[in-house]
């Protein structure tokens, strides 16, 4: 048991509630208006184009602030976390407006976006690039939700430098499995095997234990 009488799980859900109930009012990187002139690959094709915006807005929705997270349970600060966040939907948003049946085949687009934000996370320091967009491309104007490091609880801020303090690829297993994934879907998006995921685990959660039990 760690401090407070809790588990290692109750302890990960509560700082799940702690990004989940805040929600900051920060505009798109790129904002634009409402009405979309459409151009491309998909001219010609209005109702699909308005039913992959939408669910596309409806996915940005859903796993921006989860994503971010993600990232931030892989070692990230705050900042880097919505950079390569908000790079790695727009990647996504360009892959859909561009290359649509591209963007049809990916099934497990949770994963996808995980895998993308966490490569532009691990990318070199030095100045960021932002992707080119075909000419006339338009973005959503839509919301970046995400707590402020202020608003993070102590039991958040503890698990996040509990986390740190792993090799990283037991934190992004843990990432993973914190954000639901099961150990064959991990094992294949991280290029090990099942065991290997089981025995990364099991380590790493003896590691926090003993880390958050200390704080």
């Amino acid at each position: 048991m760690l401090p407070g009488g809790h588990s290692l799980d109750e302890t990960v859900t509560a700082t799940d509630r702690s990004f989940l109930s805040m929600a900051a009012d920060e505009p798109h990187p790129i904002p634009v208006g409402q009405h979309t002139q459409i151009t491309g690959p998909l001219a010609g094709h209005a109702a699909t184009l308005v039913a992959m915006r939408a669910d596309w807005i409806a996915f940005y929705d859903a796993e921006y602030h989860m994503v971010v997270r993600f990232l931030m349970r892989n070692g990230a600060d705050l900042e880097d976390a919505r950079d390569a966040t908000e790079e790695a939907f727009l990647d996504s948003w360009t892959l859909m407006t561009n290359q649509p049946s591209r963007w049809a085949e990916i099934r497990d687009r949770r994963s996808w976006i995980r895998v993308v934000a966490l490569r532009k996370r691990q990318r070199p320091p030095g100045p960021r690039r932002r992707p080119l967009l075909a000419d006339n491309a338009e973005i959503p104007d839509v919301a970046a939700p995400g707590p402020e490091p202020g608003e993070l609880t102590a039991q958040t801020q503890a698990v996040l430098q509990a986390l740190r303090g792993l090799d990283s690829q037991a934190q992004a297993v843990m990432a993973y499995l914190m954000d639901g994934f099961p150990a064959a879907v991990i094992a294949t998006t991280l290029g090990i095997t099942e065991q290997r995921v089981r025995d990364v685990t099991k380590r790493a959660r003896t590691a926090l234990k003993r880390t958050l039990a200390q704080s």
